[in-house]
């Protein structure tokens, strides 16, 4: 895997201002979601109904798995909501996926769109359980007169997803076991009868399949709509590690089919894991949005610490582009997270020789446009991008490697702390033809994210900072690049 280069590195100035005292006190201690009382898991469902969005989660206290549940308006700051089933037995069924019954098609909806949960029985591979809410998932009741029995499940069912679909008038279960995803009917939410099923025609299987997720949505360009299936994999990522793999394709209702039988990833990293989509966001009329666990198995596999609390990633907003002859799903953070700059960079040359740096609080966003027209031309920076570094010597670093042409986050630490192991280093290729190259980076204590050339490459990292305050500098190394404009937020 590549190295980054040896060579000194040139950094100049990103902000100007004063005494780092003064600082007014800043609303946000963080821009992901990570309840402190407890372990996160992974998200079950994000469905926005009264007005705000609702993430119900899966979290463990004390080694016993529960459901949760958080509300925002924002998708930023999340504030969480008790639940509460009729008996503690119903309270720990294993759910896998929430829907909203907005047309009141089912009995649990006699008196109000209801909430209803469903999820597996250990013990037996092809069972389900069916909960419901009557209030926005503040209390639920378990429905043991109709537990589900889906035939001929050989291995336990991993992931589960359950929709509405207009086309057919139609509830839709979609069922993920070892490599197989299945798809059904039913008119109730009880009886269910098989359609079709996919995973023969996918090549490159790796690792475990665990999670899934599938939804419509427009191609920007046609607006012709097309089916997204999301497969979360514990290993096989571009670089190493668990990811999220994703598959562009037509459903008519009953069979789906894939344009490509290679899998894509929505994040080039290997931190991005088990992501789940705004469900029914078109019924509700909200764009699509993303929010995944911050999640990496390499970590385990080499014994390396994460050091850092579990939380989930930033919400993201999804757009599906016609590109390069075929279809790709970019993701930016959710326009919650713009706000007004703290600090406008103007029009800069980066060469060598310049090496100042200043102190920041964390969360923090820097946006960056770089020209990147002179890359056919001698002179061109061989690698450029930003550095994180604090005082007790932890260090990151971010960028585009212009020679090789590859986006990048790289930790220094794993490379000197585990050199027989893994090297730390997530690297996304993209040759650019574009005269300018953007990045955003939203900079977390517990994680940094990168994203570029509009949400085309993101690539997501769990790192853990442990500190408020870190050093941030903008660098060219072995050559000059233009940087047309930047900014730089804090939360």
């Amino acid at each position: 895997m590549k190295k980054i280069p040896a060579s000194i590195l040139l950094l100049i100035l990103l902000v100007f201002w004063g005494c780092t005292g003064n600082k007014e006190q800043k609303a946000a201690v963080s821009l992901h979601f990570n309840p402190e009382d407890s372990i996160l898991q992974n998200p079950v469902a994000l469905i926005y109904a009264e007005n705000s969005y609702h993430l119900f989660f899966n979290y463990t206290v004390n080694g016993e798995e529960k459901l949760g549940q958080a509300e925002t308006n924002d998708q930023v700051n999340w504030s969480t909501k008790a639940i509460s089933f009729e008996s503690e037995e119903a309270g720990i069924h294993n759910i896998k996926t929430i829907v909203a019954d907005w047309n009141q098609t089912t009995a649990y909806s006699a008196e109000t769109s209801a909430l209803i949960a469903f999820g597996t029985e250990t013990d037996n591979n092809g069972e389900l359980t069916i909960s419901y809410s009557n209030d926005n998932g503040l209390t639920w009741k378990t429905d043991y007169e109709n537990t589900i029995i889906l035939a001929d499940f050989y291995e336990p069912i991993q992931d589960l997803k359950v929709f509405w679909n207009d086309e057919t008038q139609t509830w839709i279960l979609v069922t993920l076991s070892g490599y197989e995803v299945r798809f059904y009917s039913s008119s109730d939410l009880k009886n269910w009868e098989y359609l079709s099923r996919f995973g023969d025609e996918v090549v490159l299987k790796s690792g475990q399949w665990t999670s899934i997720d599938f939804f419509p949505m427009e191609i920007t360009e046609t607006n012709e709509t097309k089916w997204v299936l999301f497969i979360s994999a514990d290993s096989g990522s571009p670089n190493e590690g668990s990811g999220v793999q994703y598959f562009v394709g037509s459903f008519d209702g009953f069979v789906y089919q894939a344009s490509h039988n290679k899998p894509k990833w929505i994040d080039h990293g290997s931190d991005l894991y088990q992501a789940v989509v705004l469900s029914d966001y078109r019924i509700v009329n909200k764009k699509p949005v993303l929010i995944g666990t911050l999640y990496n198995s390499i970590y385990e596999k080499f014994n390396i610490p994460s050091n850092s609390s579990a939380e989930f990633s930033l919400a993201r907003q999804l757009t599906l582009k016609e590109k390069f002859y075929d279809y790709y799903l970019t993701s930016e953070p959710v326009k919650a997270i713009e706000k007004p700059a703290t600090e406008t960079i103007n029009e800069t040359e980066l060469s060598d020789g310049k090496s100042i740096e200043k102190n920041l609080d964390l969360p923090i966003r820097i946006d960056l446009t770089f020209d990147v027209n002179s890359r056919l031309y001698l002179g061109m920076a061989e690698s450029f991008g930003v550095k994180i570094t604090t005082n007790e010597g932890k260090e990151l670093i971010l960028g585009y490697q212009a020679e090789r042409r590859y986006f990048y986050i790289a930790d220094p630490s794993i490379q000197r702390d585990f050199p027989d192991s893994w090297d730390g280093f997530y690297y996304a290729p993209y040759v650019t033809n574009e005269p300018e190259l953007d990045m955003t980076l939203i900079i977390d204590r517990n994680s940094a994210e990168l994203f570029a050339m509009n949400g085309l490459i993101s690539l997501s990292r769990k790192f853990s900072f442990d500190a408020k305050n870190v050093q941030v500098s903008l660098f060219s190394e072995t050559g000059t690049v233009k940087l047309l404009e930047g900014t730089i937020t804090e939360f």
